[in-house]
């Protein structure tokens, strides 16, 4: 008995006590560290942010449009020269992040087309729809020449793919049939298309809507007056640039006036021939010159900001932004540039009116939602603004 208690206290003295305590102690250190790993694995999981500052001057057109799609982002406008000289035509830009943008062809070069093409100048305003599949290029142009000289009005050209080639459905007269400008489409959950636009070049400015014909490429009904500038109002001195989206059953139609700098507002209607109603905030945004002094509007109220530096900003147009909600491009003239830059902002409802952080000019930061990155992982690269 004394000899197997003796081989039990020999067998405890021998066993590596000490070794085993440094192990006992390690183990809430280890656990931290797998705790550690696995957060910094779940944050690597996280999808990235999108980042973005306006005004983003690599993109140098007005009435900016942009069109998600195939993983790309693509752009088009108005083309500088854009009052005067030689217009070179519809632009196309892409971009895979939103931020840097580089020219990718031409949608239609001016300069190629015959002296006597009634749609030979200007293109203003020009914009990309993706419709069933097709892809649909409005533009407003005319002909300045004495010999071949055209009212300014809106045509319309189709292609399979983005970068074309578009063939124009209106080569003989204007889609639209009298003097007009800033041409839209909208496609409505029916799958019923229809044309916006404005006429100018009168005593009264006016926005108008048709139901098309899209195999035709036609109007498919006379155009109906949806509303006009109003005296003494923010619209006074103008309306144009119309943009159309829908939620919950109720038509908003944005559209821009010049009466003070140049701002967007809108109007709502449960049927899309209206009646419409202008909102009593109106304008939504914008922005103008006071005294020397940058001012930005909101919801009808200026804000003065000794930093804000927009002189002028709207046209706008829709599309699905980075976090799957619905965003707002424009056009902006800062202090400083010369020519048009980019704007892009969020959109978003409550209680039937429309709330946004345009115009904003500060480092903005936006999620982006697990279907837009699978859909464009370009957004998920890092990148900066393009300096201003």
């Amino acid at each position: 008995m004394k000899i197997v208690l003796q081989k039990n206290i020999d067998a405890l003295k021998a066993f590596p006590w000490r070794k085993c305590a440094q192990f006992m102690l390690s183990l809430p250190i280890l656990a931290c560290c797998g705790a550690n790993a696995g957060a910094s694995a779940a944050k690597s999981k996280e999808p990235p942010e999108f980042n973005y500052q306006n005004p983003n001057s690599a993109l140098d057109v007005r009435d900016t449009v942009i069109l998600p799609d195939n993983g790309k982002f693509y752009s088009i406008g108005t083309c500088p020269p854009y009052w005067s000289g030689p217009n070179p035509g519809v632009k196309l830009f892409v971009s895979d992040n939103m931020v840097d943008w580089k020219f990718e062809t031409m949608l239609i070069d001016a300069e190629k087309l015959p002296p006597e093409t009634w749609y030979k100048d200007r293109f203003w305003a020009p914009e990309l729809h993706k419709i069933k599949g097709k892809y649909y290029l409005t533009f407003n142009c005319l002909n300045e020449s004495e010999k071949y000289k055209h009212y300014h009005a809106c045509g319309i050209a189709v292609a399979d793919k983005i970068t074309g080639p578009y063939k124009v459905m209106t080569p003989d007269k204007p889609l639209t049939p009298w003097p007009s400008n800033d041409l839209t489409l909208f496609e409505d959950e029916d799958g019923k298309v229809y044309a916006f636009f404005n006429n100018g070049w009168t005593d009264v400015h006016r926005i108008y809507v048709a139901e098309m014909d899209m195999k035709n490429l036609q109007l498919k009904e006379k155009p109906l007056e949806l509303f006009h500038q109003e005296a003494g109002t923010w619209d006074g001195s103008g309306v144009e640039g119309s943009a159309v989206v829908k939620n919950n059953g109720t038509y908003y139609l944005f559209y821009s006036s010049w009466t003070k700098g140049y701002a967007v507002g809108y109007a709502t209607a449960k049927n899309i021939h209206g009646p419409y109603t202008k909102n009593k905030n109106n304008p939504l945004f914008g922005a103008w010159s006071k005294d020397g002094k940058n001012v930005a509007v909101r919801y009808g109220k200026d804000i003065e900001d000794a930093n804000f530096p927009f002189t002028s900003l709207g046209h706008n147009q829709f599309f699905t932004g980075p976090d799957g909600r619905i965003w707002t491009s424009c056009h902006t003239y800062a202090t400083g540039h010369k020519d048009a830059s980019m704007m892009i902002d969020p959109i978003w409802f409550e209680n039937g009116e429309v709330k946004t952080t345009a115009p904003s000019y500060t480092p903005q930061t936006s999620k982006i939602s697990a279907e837009m990155l699978k859909k464009f992982p370009g957004l998920g690269k890092e990148s900066k603004p393009k300096d201003k």
